[in-house]
């Protein structure tokens, strides 16, 4: 049992935006009387090369009290609709495919029958691409401004598009950092030498550089790649999914935006060992080559990158990791979030993700509890967001079971093992197309997965994963006045004027 009743001061150690958003948590899960202090590393920097959230990055900000016309204004935010994939099928030029943000509204969305989506699969069959359906797709496909987007969006499920954003990763932990101080968030720069624990592996106090001794209740870890504290000090055992994913190195960089405008997704660019990600911001763009270290080294990936976007780009220092998480992310009074707790690799901002759900599901549990907490409830949690991680490998695994093969690593990492979960899924796939069933139980003791099944189908058909004739089967299950349905919507989508 944890008891959080009565405690006087919570820390989080670190900043950035994971260190930030849990002081925000913390501040309004617990009394005005208890500490919310965050002790951050004049050290330790931020890779501010741009990022982007999920949808559950809105529903954060709004959580926590946050306008989001000041959010924009006071980080340089601009609207993130989804991801544009290049050159991840064929290497061609013209080789792109679209993982946008659907919203419910439209027909494809909200119709359900027999547990599948019929429209979505008549235009499977028909070889359709997904992004079609999406009104508001004509807006990404003509580098709209973001004034434009914005009266877009404001039409709601007319442009069947939900938002996100792309945004400065300095200038939101700055943000967020005044907007936790100005609500009594006490902020110290320090760094930790020591994590002191008891006989029972609870966390009592943190000893600093300056020699000052913080005794604490309750620590959230947000230290990034140190992971002072489960990994450092308990020593909690690391998942690797580094069987089934290759990508284990990064390098940053800024450059200026290719078109007039900022572009409404993330671009993922396929290169010869990995890929580029693209994050346009209102000022400029912020990029990285994340590669495998067994197909290259970073100087060839700095060659590649001064060949493809010109001389002047200046690469920011090489980022290590090792795609997994740890078993356990909670453990007695002490909670990693965010790169302390786990991490997989760029593709679809997993990270930032995953780090609002472990928030949001920290303070659910410990709330609903009134502070005192089962050790049940712990166990639960822990094994919920070992089930999310593991859904986020499946569903990134998927996005490399792509027919490029021109490369060693394309090559490669089509040849790496399936996981389990995603295996089985394929297997379904080959015959149908994917089902909320399909993916639910990657969510689970009330978390909410963050990718669903629409998400699955805007990668799983495009790369193949579901071959048309899944879809004719699917269709043939209808009643002939569904298949009618289909059978128009497909005729309506055929002659629209929505670019492809």
């Amino acid at each position: 049992m944890l008891n959080l009743r009565g405690i006087s001061r919570a820390v989080v150690i670190g900043g950035g935006t994971a260190g930030w958003f849990a002081a925000l948590t913390l501040r309004r899960m617990f009394s005005s009387q208890v500490e919310i202090r965050v002790i951050e590393s004049p050290d330790i920097g931020i890779v501010g090369v741009g990022e982007g959230g999920l949808l559950n990055l809105v529903d954060a900000l709004r959580r926590n009290g946050i306008d989001l016309d000041e959010f924009v204004r006071e980080t340089g935010a601009a609207f993130k609709l989804g991801f544009s994939y290049e050159g991840w099928r064929t290497g061609a030029e013209d080789d792109r495919y679209y993982h946008l943000f659907g919203r419910p509204g439209l027909p494809e969305t909200d119709w359900v029958e027999r547990g599948f989506h019929p429209l979505f699969s008549g235009m499977v069959h028909e070889g359709i691409e997904l992004h079609r359906y999406i009104p508001g797709f004509a807006e990404i496909a003509s580098n709209a401004t973001q004034q434009e987007a914005a009266a877009m969006l404001r039409h709601g499920p007319v442009s069947g598009l939900s938002a996100s954003f792309h945004f400065d990763s300095h200038k939101l932990a700055d943000y967020l950092r005044r907007v936790a101080v100005s609500r009594g968030v006490v902020h110290q720069q320090a760094r930790v030498e020591e994590l002191v624990c008891d006989e029972q592996r609870l966390a009592r106090s943190l000893r600093l550089d300056n020699g000052e001794s913080i005794d604490l209740d309750l620590l959230i870890d947000a230290s990034g790649l140190a992971r002072l504290g489960i990994g450092k000090k308990l020593g909690v055992r690391w998942r690797s999914f580094s069987e089934h994913l290759l990508l284990d190195r990064a390098v940053p960089f800024h450059m200026p935006h290719p078109q007039p405008n900022p572009s409404l997704v993330t671009r993922a660019i396929a290169m010869p060992a990995g890929w580029m990600w693209q994050i346009p911001l209102v000022e400029r763009v912020g990029a990285g080559y994340v590669f495998s270290s067994a197909h290259t080294d970073e100087t060839q990936v700095i060659d590649e990158i001064h060949r493809r976007i010109g001389p002047k780009v200046e690469p920011m220092r090489t980022l290590r990791f090792e795609p997994g998480h740890f078993e356990q992310v909670w453990v007695g009074n002490i909670m990693a979030i965010g790169l302390a707790s786990g991490f997989v690799e760029p593709l679809e901002a997993t990270s930032i993700g995953q780090m609002l759900e472990q928030l949001r599901n920290f303070e659910r549990i410990v709330t609903a509890s009134n502070g005192v907490v089962s050790g049940y409830l712990i166990e639960g949690f822990n094994e919920a967001n070992a089930r999310c991680w593991s859904g986020i490998r499946d569903f990134l695994r998927m996005h490399y079971d792509c027919p490029r093969r021109d490369t060693a690593f394309w090559r490669d990492v089509a040849a790496l093992p399936l996981p389990p979960g995603y295996a089985e899924l394929k297997q379904c796939f080959q015959q149908r197309t994917p089902r909320l069933i399909d993916v639910e139980n990657y969510a689970m003791h009330g978390w909410q997965g963050i990718f669903h099944v629409i998400n699955w189908l805007f990668v799983a058909a495009p790369l193949g994963v579901v071959p048309p004739e899944a879809a004719a089967f699917e269709l043939a299950s209808l009643p002939a006045v569904s298949r009618r349905r289909v059978a128009t919507r497909v005729s309506e989508l055929r002659k629209s004027s929505v670019p492809g």
